[in-house]
């Protein structure tokens, strides 16, 4: 049986997980390492540098999984494109991500709920769409003092101020995608209110999980 382990930041993301492969042969473990965030939010000294030091030890402990699925696009920032330092494939949950968006012709909307994530996020993506030869056409969207409540367990208020953002942007022309497995939930609800489909990290994840281990039996 294949072990996907799943380390998250933040205990909200376990879920979100669960229900994607809940019903597959996958068997899954997890992880959730609050203290990393903790740190990048609280701690001026631990910068970059740190963050990978971090990232990098942490996830040589992980040497059970076949593979290993990071939810944090803050963590994944941090961790940068030194996936090849481990046995495992590592997935960063913005990676398949990334590939649905290379593949639009249409401009996009990317939303952003945590400041902290966008820089390494766009810097991932604009290395990942010229590896490909691809070109994006994209507005990025962050949208300030809401993560705050995500990390403090107020998912509630969090959510109503993502559906919030989203109504404005279903106003906009261009396709929405949400870039935070945080966001999910309210982007589905608001698919569900309007008919409008929005792209969010979960869309394609199944699949991309399923090619990476059908390319670690070959």
């Amino acid at each position: 049986m294949i072990r996907l382990h799943c380390l998250h930041a933040h205990p909200s993301n376990q879920s979100y997980i669960e229900d994607v492969f809940g019903d597959t042969d996958l068997a899954l473990y997890h992880t959730v390492d609050s203290s990393f965030i903790e740190r990048a939010t609280q701690d001026p000294t631990f910068d970059h540098h740190k963050q990978q030091a971090y990232a990098i030890n942490k996830l040589m402990q992980e040497d059970k999984a076949d593979l290993t699925l990071l939810t944090c696009t803050q963590y994944i920032a941090a961790l940068g494109e030194q996936q090849h330092l481990f046995k495992q494939p590592i997935v960063p949950i913005d990676e398949p991500v990334f590939e649905l968006i290379c593949e639009k012709k249409e401009s996009l909307q990317l939303v952003f709920s945590n400041p902290a994530t966008v820089e390494g996020t766009m810097k991932r993506l604009e290395s990942y769409a010229k590896d490909r030869g691809k070109q994006i056409d994209a507005e990025v969207i962050v949208m300030e003092d809401v993560f705050h409540l995500c990390l403090n367990g107020d998912m509630q208020a969090y959510e109503e101020q993502i559906k919030k953002q989203l109504r404005r942007c279903i106003k906009k022309s261009g396709d929405i995608c949400v870039m935070q497995l945080s966001m999910v939930r309210a982007s589905q609800q608001m698919e569900e209110e309007t008919g409008v489909p929005i792209i969010h990290p979960l869309s394609p994840l199944k699949q991309f999980v399923y090619q990476t281990i059908s390319a670690l039996k070959e």
